[in-house]
């Protein structure tokens, strides 16, 4: 089975540099991005959108000029595709959104937030939207 979710690449800019947002779960220390599963008829940048504002208190502002698909396989045996794209949230502060999952948040320049995400995948994605968006 294939389960489909969608998330964003969150930054802000300070000082001439970009800063990303990493949001790490307090279970497993898992450090990436915010994401989950699409629901009803929404489309990528919707899910990604909501998904954001779920898990950071942020509504960034999505740019769908930067498209980046992470599939893998699960422990559960199912496969997960994940649609990721560079969203900007300007002076907002992340923050825990009542209701809703509970995360660190790490707000970092390039290096330090590729050093810190747990999965090589992402850290291939990191690239590429840094790549993106310092062009």
């Amino acid at each position: 089975m294939l389960e489909r979710s969608c998330g964003t690449i969150p930054y802000t800019v300070k000082n001439g540099q970009i800063l990303y947002l990493l949001v790490q779960t307090g279970d497993d220390g898992v450090c990436g991005f915010p994401k989950g599963h699409m629901e009803g008829k929404e489309t990528e940048i919707e899910t990604a959108f909501r998904e954001t504002w779920e898990e950071a208190s942020v509504k960034p502002r999505i740019d769908p000029g930067f498209r980046y698909e992470i599939t893998y396989h699960m422990r559960n045996g199912n496969d997960k595709t994940v649609v990721y794209f560079p969203g900007n949230f300007g002076e907002q502060t992340p923050s825990h959104n009542p209701g809703f999952e509970r995360f660190r948040y790490h707000l970092l320049p390039f290096e330090k937030a590729f050093a810190m995400l747990t999965f090589d995948n992402a850290k291939a994605m990191l690239k590429a939207a840094n790549d993106y968006l310092t062009k």
